[in-house]
C-alpha cells in the first residue's frame, strides 16, 4: 500500500506535467506563421507566373525553413476579401517644396485613379495625424487636392522616428485587414521615404523604433515603396529595402512605375513558415527563385 507522501508526490509529478505540456501548447500556439509576399518578374518586369512551392527556396537567419503555407496570387483574385490590392499613398508635406506640389498632386492622382472598385485605396499626409489609412477615391482624390507642401523646409516634425511611428502605425491599423499584399507609397524626399536603418551600438538613437516599424510591417504584410525626389544620400539598407520593396528615382514619365506599384500589389507568392525559436530582436530572411532571369522581390527583415 502506497503511502501518504507517495500519492502526493506522484499527484504532484503528474500535475507538473501537465502543466509543462500546457505550456509547451500554449507555446506553440502563441507562435505566428511568418507570411512573407514574394513579387517576381521577368527582365523585363512582368509577373512571372506558374512557380511552385519548389520553385522557391527561403531561409531565415541564414538557415533554411520548410514551406508550410503556398499560395499565387493574381489581380484577378482581387474581388476576394483577403486578395485583393490595397494601397496607402504617403504625401511628404514637410520637405517637399511649394513648387512641387502640382507635379506631387499629378503623380499622386494618376496613382489613386488606377484603383479598380474593388481595391482598398487611402492618401496619407506626413502632417495631418487625423488622416488613417481608410477610405475610398473620393477621399483619397480630396486628401491630394488639399495638399499643401511644406510649410517650411525641413520642419521639426518628419524625424527618423516620426517616420518610422507612421509606419507602425499604420501597419498596425492595417493588420486586421486580411493576408492581402499591402503597398504604402511614399511620394516626397529621402528623408522621409528613406529612412535607413541604424545599429544600436552605432549613435541611432532611434533604434527601438526600428525594430517596432520592421515588425509591425511584417506582420501587416506591408511594403514601402517610395518615389524620390531626389537620389538618396544614405549608405545602408533603409525602410524600403528591408520590407521588400523599391526606390524609385526621378524619371521623366512615372506612369510606367506606377503602373508597376498597383502590379506588384496584385501578382504575387504568399509563402508561410513556422519561424525557429530565437529571442533576437530582428531576424533576416532571404528569398531565392529557382529560375534564371528573373527578379525576387521580398522582405529581408522581420521582427521577433
Amino acid at each position: 500500500m502506497k503511502s501518504g507522501r507517495t500519492i502526493v508526490a506522484a499527484a504532484l509529478v503528474a500535475f507538473l506535467g501537465a502543466s509543462s505540456s500546457a505550456q509547451k501548447t500554449r507555446s506553440f500556439q502563441n507562435i505566428d506563421l511568418v507570411d512573407v509576399d514574394v513579387v517576381v518578374t521577368d527582365g523585363d518586369g512582368r509577373p512571372v507566373t506558374g512557380l511552385t512551392k519548389e520553385d522557391f527556396d527561403i531561409r531565415e537567419d541564414g538557415k533554411p525553413v520548410t514551406l508550410q503555407t503556398f499560395v499565387a496570387r493574381t489581380a484577378t483574385d482581387a474581388a476576394a476579401d483577403d486578395t485583393g490590392r490595397s494601397v496607402v499613398i504617403l504625401l511628404d508635406d514637410v520637405t517637399m517644396p511649394r513648387e512641387s506640389v502640382n507635379a506631387i498632386k499629378a503623380i499622386a492622382t494618376y496613382l489613386a485613379m488606377q484603383a479598380r472598385s474593388t481595391d482598398d485605396l487611402s492618401v496619407l499626409r506626413f502632417r495631418e495625424p487625423d488622416d488613417e489609412p481608410f477610405g475610398d477615391l473620393e477621399h483619397a482624390l480630396a486628401r491630394i487636392s488639399q495638399y499643401q507642401g511644406a510649410l517650411m523646409r525641413y520642419a521639426p516634425a518628419g524625424s527618423p522616428e516620426d517616420v518610422l511611428k507612421l509606419v507602425a502605425s499604420v501597419s498596425r491599423k492595417l493588420e486586421s485587414t486580411g493576408r492581402r499584399r499591402k503597398i504604402l507609397v511614399c511620394i516626397g524626399s529621402p528623408r522621409i521615404c528613406s529612412v535607413t536603418q541604424l545599429n544600436r551600438f552605432s549613435g541611432g538613437t532611434f533604434y527601438d523604433d526600428w525594430v517596432e516599424a520592421v515588425g509591425a510591417a511584417a506582420r501587416a504584410n506591408l511594403s514601402v515603396y517610395s518615389l524620390l525626389a531626389a537620389p538618396p544620400r544614405v549608405l545602408g539598407e533603409s525602410i524600403v529595402d528591408v520590407t521588400g520593396g523599391t526606390i524609385f528615382r526621378n524619371a521623366s514619365d512615372f506612369r510606367p512605375i506606377l503602373d508597376r506599384i498597383w502590379q506588384d500589389a496584385g501578382h504575387h507568392y504568399l509563402l508561410g513558415y513556422w519561424p525557429p525559436a530565437s529571442s533576437k530582436e530582428l531576424h533576416s530572411i532571404s528569398v531565392k527563385v529557382a529560375r534564371k532571369g528573373v527578379h525576387v522581390l521580398a522582405r529581408r527583415l522581420r521582427g521577433n
